[in-house]
């Protein structure tokens, strides 16, 4: 049976998932809707199927979906997901769920009081890359990982097309829609939570954009596992730097590319040697997973992949990091999360 999903916000990001979907024989996208009458009739050339409108509750009164797709900026994702719950329908949104952990954690206990499952998009989980560095560290290849550096460096034109224009007058641009991405990998990846967080955040001058472009974490997390973070959308090379090194007691692992190259060494040995991994193509392979992850859940009643409460636990890094930077204190993370009123989600992650 083809499963078939309300698609909400045709901007780039937008676009990239309707490819996604059509490549899929057992996956529709039954409907669109965009405030943009403009986006619409450009969607509509290269997908004319779906029925199309200018308003969400019209959108869900028409009816015919199994679940929605919310790739909207996220100042309006509270508003937007609480017509889609009241609907009945399942939800996968993009990240981050919104741009308060106020209003996210109201988006995740909506979901929950409908009983609905809730998704939040975060693709990189499904890179090959991804998944060849968490089982290494799974299973101690290296011996047990003692600390790790993140470094993350991109001169990003936000007004390039092909990139969305609400980050470049956004707060915290980087920090809620790079870097956490950055730190929910440093989560699943390590497969540890973050106990305490001292940050950083700043504009370099010549930044295009309205608030911070540059993050940089020291992150504790369990175990006595520390890592450094850093990254920026604002640096002084248009040639991007990636580089994600974990130190452990027998040897290193050492990604160089932000999709790829994933290499590992032992202590005395003098060179890397390159990790096998799949061939996938960014962006799109992995999305594809995901949403696979996702309906699989559906079907099957089981968990939703990367939900809400996860979801809630890396925002409340990106929070608390933000936090540290204006008072100048390294911030635990749990009573972060009590102090804000975040303990009834505190129960569980996917």
């Amino acid at each position: 049976m083809t499963f078939r999903l309300l698609q909400i916000g045709l901007g780039n990001r937008g676009g990239m998932w309707a490819d996604i979907v059509a490549g899929k024989p057992d996956v529709e996208i039954t409907g669109v809707m965009d405030l943009d009458p403009a986006r619409i009739e450009a969607f509509a050339a290269r997908h004319p199927g779906p029925r199309r409108f200018t308003s969400l509750d019209a959108a869900l009164q028409a009816g015919g979906y199994d679940a929605a797709l919310l790739v909207t900026p996220p100042d309006g994702h509270l508003e937007q997901s609480r017509a889609i719950f009241a609907a009945g329908l399942p939800l996968l949104a993009e990240k981050p769920l919104a741009t308060t952990l106020e209003d996210s954690a109201a988006i995740v206990r909506l979901a929950e009081a409908h009983g609905l499952p809730l998704t939040v998009g975060l693709n990189f989980r499904y890179l090959p890359v991804t998944r060849a560095y968490r089982d290494l560290v799974a299973r101690d290849a290296c011996g047990a990982p003692g600390f790790g550096q993140f470094s993350y460096r991109r001169n990003r034109d936000g007004r390039r097309p092909g990139l969305n224009r609400y980050p470049l007058t956004m707060r915290h641009p980087m920090m809620l829609e790079q870097s956490v991405h950055h730190l929910d990998l440093i989560r699943y990846v390590y497969g540890r939570e973050v106990v305490a967080i001292a940050c950083r955040t700043w504009n370099p001058p010549w930044s295009m954009y309205a608030h911070a472009a540059n993050v940089s974490c020291l992150l504790t997390l369990e175990g006595g596992l520390e890592v450094n973070y850093f990254g920026t959308w604002s640096g002084g090379w248009n040639t991007p730097g990636f580089e994600w090194r974990t130190d452990c007691a027998q040897g290193v692992i050492v990604q160089r590319e932000l999709f790829s190259d994933l290499t590992m060494a032992a202590t005395g040995e003098e060179n890397l040697t390159p990790v096998p991994i799949a061939d996938e193509r960014a962006f799109y392979d992995d999305t594809a997973h995901l949403l696979d992850a996702f309906i699989a859940a559906m079907k099957d009643g089981t968990p939703p992949p990367c939900d809400g409460r996860d979801h809630l636990r890396t925002l409340a890094l990106c929070f608390a990091g933000i936090e540290s930077d204006e008072t100048g204190e390294r911030i635990d993370v749990s009573d972060y999360m009590v102090r804000n009123g975040l303990s009834d989600l505190m129960g569980s992650a996917a």
